[in-house]
């Protein structure tokens, strides 16, 4: 009977200290949720970091916000059939183009406006952004840019039909054995000066079109890269935009007999998108096909160009890669700000073992935590700084109010860095939320698998990173900053000349080489021998780039002290950080000394925990939508969640 009484009596302790756990975990949510809100002195300091954050075409982009809230549509989806998965994509796109998000015609006057709406609409489904850059950007973009009156319909009809998605489009560019060296591909179009028609041929297997986004289930239309021929002469890569299936506007129709499609089936990742490979059997298509703004040819088969050589003509009629690669850097950018809001609050509510050896901690408090998720934080911000600067720049040049010699440069890294540290981000999220962050309803599997995808689209990452080099190197030989060991490090104009140190020392040694080889050795040497220095010169440059968009950002155009110096420790948390991950090399270098490199370490610590205050206000300045909270349960009320069961 006593045995009885006492295990009936540990039998109730353990119960009541479940049920205190249970309240604990949710009194803890309840705070968190209050504390996220913020006062009104944390909204002054939430909003002044949100129009930094996304200064252009607010108004816009809460209108986006608040319709991918309003409809059942845009809820997340698991587990669908593949078929399914494309149309609900499908769907949310029609839907969006519906409310206006944005136009083809906006490349024209307001850029900004379509990298926004990719931002916001990132924030809903990789997919559908995917599907929505390639019918605007890449298909419509292109079609605008390089076509004529004749392309655009009677009264620009057929742009409205682009725009509302009922001509939906493909961009059919890379070859399979053409990936990153498309101006050698082996497509062919050649004028038959008979039937006044370009004769569109794949001459083999590997000049097949491959990773076709909206080719394989939706497309009525393809922008298709050939090799014009006239009169056997070979004019280098031009667009065509022909027909690949029947079907009606909104209706994708039947593939014509002359075009081959295959599917590509399952992905790792954005299976909304559908993936296809093409191949044109003797494809004929009126000679009022080839966009013609550039180069024109008439009935007579002569040729006329602006552009004189071949290969400058490839790189004009692939020009609109360049905002391509913004505007996946607008939705990695978007990807990276949802993967740390749900990993942050999530480790804000969950509770774990504390001093007292109850779970009454949240794992944000650990050292572990903040290590591994706020560099992470203040380099998401710098590089949104960055990129706002680009999509700038870029805006400017495509609407003719500037031109910017350092664009293409600009471009091509920006994409780099934001994927890059989008996989990075959501791969450190995924960990630090332990199982949950596994479940797909928590979404960080998700953006993983997209993040993969914009890693390699519009130009792999690598790539780019060599053609950012090669555009460095038309500089010439840059000055080091003089930079002695034992400077302060809580100085940030010391943190950019260690920065700005490292880019001239990597670009003046990688010239230092390149000069004394003749040219028939330069590739050797490029591509086989020096491939790390190339690649850390960009990087470098990058890092700098970033950084002094960052301190632009902080001189002008943040007006509370507040603000400034939350933006001041974020400026030098993300240099620092790029510090410690090349230390050896400092210390080699003799830039910094024995004792600075343990300061540097101390001051990423401190810095860390000198921001966790500021967490309210740097998450909410993200301005993600409740939907996204309420839709992830470890993002918002992940123990009445699992009350469910």
């Amino acid at each position: 009977a006593a045995r009885e009484k006492s295990n009936t009596e540990q039998g109730s302790a353990i119960m009541a200290a479940t049920n205190t756990a249970g309240e604990r975990a949710k009194r803890r949510i309840e705070e968190v949720r209050r504390l996220l809100g913020g006062g009104s002195h944390g909204q002054s300091l939430q909003q002044e970091l949100a129009v930094a954050l996304t200064p252009d075409n607010r108004e816009h982009r809460q209108k986006i916000k608040e319709f991918l809230q309003s409809s059942d549509l845009f809820l997340p989806k698991y587990d669908l059939p593949l078929s399914s998965e494309r149309e609900l994509a499908l769907h949310r796109l029609r839907a969006v183009c519906a409310m206006g998000a944005l136009s083809v015609k906006d490349f024209r006057d307001n850029p900004q406006r379509i990298f926004a709406a990719h931002e916001e609409v990132g924030l809903c489904d990789g997919s559908l952004a995917t599907k929505m850059t390639v019918q605007f950007n890449l298909f419509g973009g292109t079609v605008l840019r390089l076509g004529t009156e004749k392309h655009f319909g009677e009264g620009e009809s057929f742009l409205r039909d682009i725009d509302s998605a009922g001509a939906c489009g493909c961009f059919a560019l890379t070859e399979l054995g053409f990936g990153n060296n498309a101006v050698q591909m082996q497509t062919t179009a050649e004028l038959d000066e008979r039937t006044d028609e370009w004769v569109i041929h794949t001459p083999t297997t590997v000049a097949k079109k491959y990773w076709i986004t909206n080719g394989p289930c939706h497309s009525q239309w393809a922008v298709i890269f050939a090799r014009m021929l006239v009169r056997g002469q070979d004019h280098g890569v031009h667009a065509f935009l022909c027909r690949i299936r029947d079907g009606a506007v909104g209706q994708p129709g039947q593939p014509l007999p002359e075009v081959g499609i295959e599917d590509m089936g399952h992905k790792m990742g954005c299976n909304g998108v559908d993936n296809g490979i093409l191949s044109f059997h003797r494809l004929r298509v009126p000679r009022t096909a080839l966009l013609d703004a550039f180069t024109q040819v008439d009935a007579r088969g002569t040729v006329r160009s602006t552009i004189k050589k071949p290969r400058d003509r490839f790189l004009k009629v692939a020009d609109q890669l360049l905002s391509g690669r913004v505007c996946i850097a607008s939705m990695s950018l978007t990807a990276t700000k949802c993967a740390l809001l749900i990993a942050i609050r999530y480790s804000l509510t969950r509770l774990a073992v504390g001093s007292s050896g109850q779970s009454d901690t949240p794992i944000f408090d650990y050292q572990l935590q903040q290590k591994a998720l706020l560099p992470l934080l203040a380099r998401t911000y710098c590089l949104g700084f960055a990129h706002n600067y680009v999509k700038e720049e870029l805006a400017k040049q495509m609407t003719g109010r500037a031109e910017n010699a350092d664009i293409v440069k600009l471009c091509c890294v920006i994409k780099p860095l934001i994927s890059w540290n989008c996989e990075n981000t959501a791969t450190v999220c995924r960990e630090r939320c332990g199982g949950q962050g596994y479940l797909s309803c928590n979404k960080l599997g998700h953006i993983i698998g997209f993040s993969h995808a914009a890693i390699t689209a519009e130009g792999d990452n690598r790539v780019l990173m060599q053609k950012v080099a090669k555009e460095l190197l038309a500089r010439g030989s840059v000055d080091v900053p003089q930079v002695r060991a034992g400077a302060d490090l809580t100085s940030l104009d010391t943190l950019l000349a260690l920065l700005k140190a490292r880019y001239a020392t990597h670009q003046n040694a990688l010239m230092g080489k390149l000069m004394v080889l003749q040219p028939s050795e330069v590739f050797e040497t490029w591509m086989k021998r020096e491939s790390d220095l190339v690649q850390a010169t960009s990087e470098a440059y990058g890092e700098v780039f970033v950084l002094e968009q960052a301190l632009a950002t902080l001189a002008g155009k943040l007006a509370s002290a507040q603000a400034k110096e939350v933006v001041s420790k974020i400026a030098a948390l993300y240099a620092l950080d790029c510090i410690r991950r090349d230390l050896a090399w400092y210390l080699c270098e003799g830039l910094v000394g024995r004792d600075q490199a343990a300061d540097v370490q101390e001051r990423v610590e401190g810095l860390c925990r000198d921001l966790v205050p500021s967490i309210p206000s740097l998450l909410n300045a993200f301005e993600i939508p409740a939907l996204l909270v309420d839709t992830t349960p470890i993002a918002g009320d992940w123990v009445k969640f699992y009350e469910r069961a």
